[in-house]
């Protein structure tokens, strides 16, 4: 791969690449400015998601469609974070699209079981083996809240066991430092060993860190994980909300998992909010109003119609074929951008699962949370995501990449390029604190 040769790659004095980027940036993004000035009067900070904000503000973003991105000023960005995984064959996707339009026209939130659930539940038990009953929620955060309840009626117990930059969502009872949470690194069985007691509910675990850094497990370690919470009695519950996308069956199809429950959401929406937890039918039957001494389970909008019907169209369009080739283009990416790096003498490694990256700037990858967090906490990786920004990417603060469907061999061979140009442009410069 070629790169295209940059003025930036003399080296810049101290702190003047930032401050050009932080310059150039406000002046391409008056309006982005103005929106988040209106925005903080009526939001906290000026965003109501905390993942999509960076300095100096976040892009407001105006439309998307398929692989592209326009924001408030009219400049297009190529999409490589397609909402944090949940938008699989890209954004305003025709046949999801119709079809929730098509579910909101026979009315979207009915107060009895519809066609549109039970189809969709239908669907990922045929993919996912280890499902053989589906409860919908509204996001992959209740369905981890329900799986927690349910594993906790179970068990009769309360703790849980989670992973250190594991992210299971935002309720108190999946967070680290709160109450019956026990925390311990991803990657070291010892520690799961030494932490496991007969107190502990279920073990909750992601295939890869997701947000933790896209952290693949180590061979054998999950299976181990599994076996050890059942030696204590424990339930073993997988998240797949980020990891269903990469087979038919999910990761753990690949790992040979057999999770008590599964957590699933995002992909299984089509774009729109949605949850699930999966598993054996005499488990998941402890939710059935049917049940005596069961767990009660409700929500307004569980399993809501548009969504079930844009999820349904979604899974049917993403098979094994098209999982296969998505994943070839993120391997081809990846390399891609470590060859654009040492090119450019900048230290990073990309970690991917699937057809989910993510760029670190080290020159080994991170094995866990700790680690990751110590190579993403600098003002290379902010100056990083600003000159792709400034150069029409758009990706995530944390170095995270999802690709679509709906990036082509262009797409992708654009991004590589674009990648080549922000490291050329950050060689040799010396990177202050970025200001907030």
């Amino acid at each position: 791969m070629t790169t295209t040769p940059s003025t930036a790659t003399r080296s810049p004095a101290p702190g003047t690449l930032l401050e050009s980027l932080l310059n150039e940036y406000r002046a391409r993004t008056q309006g982005s400015a103005a929106a988040h000035w209106r925005a903080a009067a009526a939001l906290p900070g000026g965003e109501t998601r905390s993942t999509t904000y960076h300095p100096p503000y976040p892009l407001a973003l105006a439309t998307g469609h398929g692989s592209r991105l326009r924001d408030v000023d009219g400049t297009d960005y190529l999409d490589l974070v397609n909402n944090y995984t949940s938008l699989m064959h890209g954004n305003a996707w025709s046949p999801a699209t119709r079809a929730a339009a098509d579910a909101l026209a026979d009315g979207a939130a009915l107060s009895s079981p519809h066609e549109r659930q039970v189809a969709l539940a239908e669907l990922l038990i045929e993919r996912v083996p280890s499902v053989e009953r589906v409860r919908f929620t509204n996001s992959g955060s209740e369905a981890s809240v329900l799986a927690a309840r349910l594993a906790r009626h179970a068990t009769g117990r309360d703790r849980l066991l989670m992973f250190d930059g594991g992210y299971h969502g935002s309720a108190p009872p999946l967070l680290a430092g709160t109450p019956d949470v026990v925390t311990v690194p991803y990657n070291d069985l010892d520690a799961v060993e030494k932490a496991l007691d007969n107190d502990i509910a279920a073990v909750f675990a992601e295939p890869f860190l997701g947000a933790g850094g896209v952290i693949p497990s180590h061979p054998d370690f999950l299976p181990a994980v599994a076996r050890l919470a059942h030696a204590h009695g424990a339930l073993f519950v997988l998240d797949e909300v980020q990891s269903l996308r990469n087979h038919p069956g999910g990761e753990q199809s690949q790992l040979g998992l057999r999770p008590d429950i599964t957590v699933m959401g995002k992909v299984i929406g089509g774009g729109l909010p949605i949850g699930a937890i999966g598993g054996p039918e005499q488990l998941l039957s402890l939710t059935a109003a049917t049940t005596t001494g069961g767990l009660s389970h409700s929500g307004t909008f569980n399993g809501h119609l548009a969504a079930a019907a844009a999820g349904t169209v979604t899974l049917q369009h993403l098979d094994a074929s098209a999982i296969d080739q998505l994943n070839l283009a993120a391997h081809k990416l990846a390399d891609a951008i470590t060859t654009a790096a040492a090119e450019a003498r900048i230290p990073a490694t990309v970690t991917r699962a699937g057809s989910i990256l993510n760029v670190h700037l080290s020159t080994t990858a991170p094995v866990n949370a700790a680690q990751a967090r110590a190579v993403a906490d600098t003002p290379l990786l902010a100056a990083l995501h600003l000159a792709l920004l400034l150069d029409g990417i758009y990706t995530t603060p944390r170095g995270m990449i999802n690709i679509s469907t709906a990036l082509d061999a262009d797409d992708l061979e654009r991004a590589a390029q674009a990648y080549a140009q922000a490291f050329q442009r950050l060689a040799g410069a010396e990177i202050p604190t970025l200001p907030r």
